[in-house]
């Protein structure tokens, strides 16, 4: 015996493109992983995972090119690409800092606390601020763990 299906048992769907992204109506169902938003899941599963200071370095290098994407970001007022631009000082010297034979825990800590205070203060208009902030808070982490 099999079961007909109906229209009050099938919700009705529709997708609609607006805003870079897609609006759905009725059912979703989704069997895996489901990500929404920005988010920087993969990044910070790649931070989680660093060990070595050369681990750390290669982390500094591709937070430098999400950051220099998010400056290049269409729309994005000059005060807020200003402000990325000082975090962008902030990343560069600490990564020359862990770059040095002996380098200095603390001033890596403090100069990424402060580039993530600047994204912190951006988040509320840029919604990638948000991941970078937090990429940049498990940065410090490690930063303490590997460098003192």
């Amino acid at each position: 015996m099999t079961k007909k299906s109906t229209a009050e048992e099938q919700p009705q769907q529709t997708a609609k493109a607006g805003d870079g992204g897609i609006a759905v109506t009725g059912g979703i169902h989704a069997g895996r992983d489901v990500i929404m938003g920005d988010q920087y899941n993969d990044f910070r599963q790649q931070v989680a995972r660093i060990e070595t200071p050369a681990e750390f370095v290669a982390q500094l290098q591709a937070l430098q090119r999400e950051l220099a994407a998010l400056k290049e970001q269409a729309g994005l007022p000059p005060q807020q690409a200003k402000e990325i631009e000082v975090v962008e000082e902030n990343v560069q010297q600490a990564l020359e800092e862990a770059q040095k034979p002996e380098p200095l825990g603390a001033r890596i800590t403090s100069t990424l606390s402060g580039a993530k205070g600047v994204m912190e203060s951006l988040s509320g208009s840029v919604k990638a601020a948000v991941g970078l902030g937090a990429v940049l808070a498990q940065l410090i982490q490690v930063a303490f763990k590997l460098f003192g």
